[in-house]
C-alpha cells in the first residue's frame, strides 16, 4: 500500500475537504500550496508514530543475518541500522549461544553465527510505500491510528479518544492468534 492511500482516508475520516481536493491527492500538475504540504507533512509524522509504535509492540518484523565474529564481538550498527532488538544467535549448528550487548557491540563466544533479530518500520516518505507487515495490515487501521495521533497533537481530545478506541481494537483483533482449531476425533460409544 502506498502513503497516499493511507493519508487520503485519514484526510477522509478528519472530514478535511480541503486537503482532499490538493494537487497530491487528485493528482493534478499544479503545485501543492505551503497550508496543504504543512498538513501533509504533519500527517505523514502521524504516520511514521504509528507504523514505528505497531513494529516494536504489536506485529514486530523479523529478520535475520549471517555474521562473522571477531575477538567474540560485532558491531551491533553493521547488522542493520534499524535494529530495535536481537532475539537470538545461533551458531552453524542451530545451537543457540549466550549474547551481551554492550556500547553498541554484540559479544559471543562464537565464530560463524545467525542473528534473528527484530526492526523498526521503515520511514514513509510522501511518494513512497508503507510497511504492510506481510499483509496482516490494512490501510484502514493504520489511517485510524493516524487520525488518532493528529487529533490528539491538534489537542482534539474528543475525537483523539474516538479514533483510539477504533484503533487500539482493530489491532487488539489483528493481534490475536488466529489457528486451526484441531477438533477430537469422533468416537463410537
Amino acid at each position: 500500500m502506498t502513503t497516499k492511500q493511507v493519508l487520503y482516508l485519514t484526510a477522509m475520516f478528519l472530514g478535511k475537504e480541503e486537503l482532499l481536493n490538493c494537487p497530491y491527492f487528485t493528482g493534478e500538475e499544479t503545485e501543492i500550496s505551503s497550508e496543504d504540504k504543512k498538513e501533509l507533512e504533519i500527517l505523514n509524522r502521524c504516520l511514521n508514530l504509528i507504523i514505528s509504535e505497531i513494529s516494536t509492540d504489536y506485529l514486530p518484523i523479523y529478520k535475520q543475518k549471517k555474521v562473522t565474529f571477531a575477538n567474540k564481538e560485532y558491531n551491533l550498527s553493521d547488522i542493520d541500522e534499524n535494529i530495535y532488538q536481537i532475539v537470538k544467535i545461533q551458531d552453524k549448528y542451530n545451537c543457540n549461544v549466550r549474547f551481551k550487548i554492550y556500547d553498541n557491540i554484540l559479544s559471543a563466544d562464537v565464530k560463524d553465527a545467525t542473528v534473528t533479530y527484530t526492526s523498526f518500520a521503515p520511514k514513509c516518505e510522501l511518494d513512497g510505500d508503507v510497511e504492510n507487515f506481510a499483509g496482516k495490515i490494512h490501510d484502514r487501521v493504520l489511517a485510524y491510528g493516524t487520525a488518532m495521533e493528529y487529533s490528539f497533537i491538534s489537542s482534539l481530545y474528543d475525537d483523539a479518544t474516538i479514533w483510539e478506541s477504533r484503533y487500539k481494537n482493530s489491532l487488539l483483533v489483528l493481534s490475536q492468534k488466529k489457528h486451526n482449531v484441531v477438533m477430537p476425533k469422533r468416537g463410537w460409544f
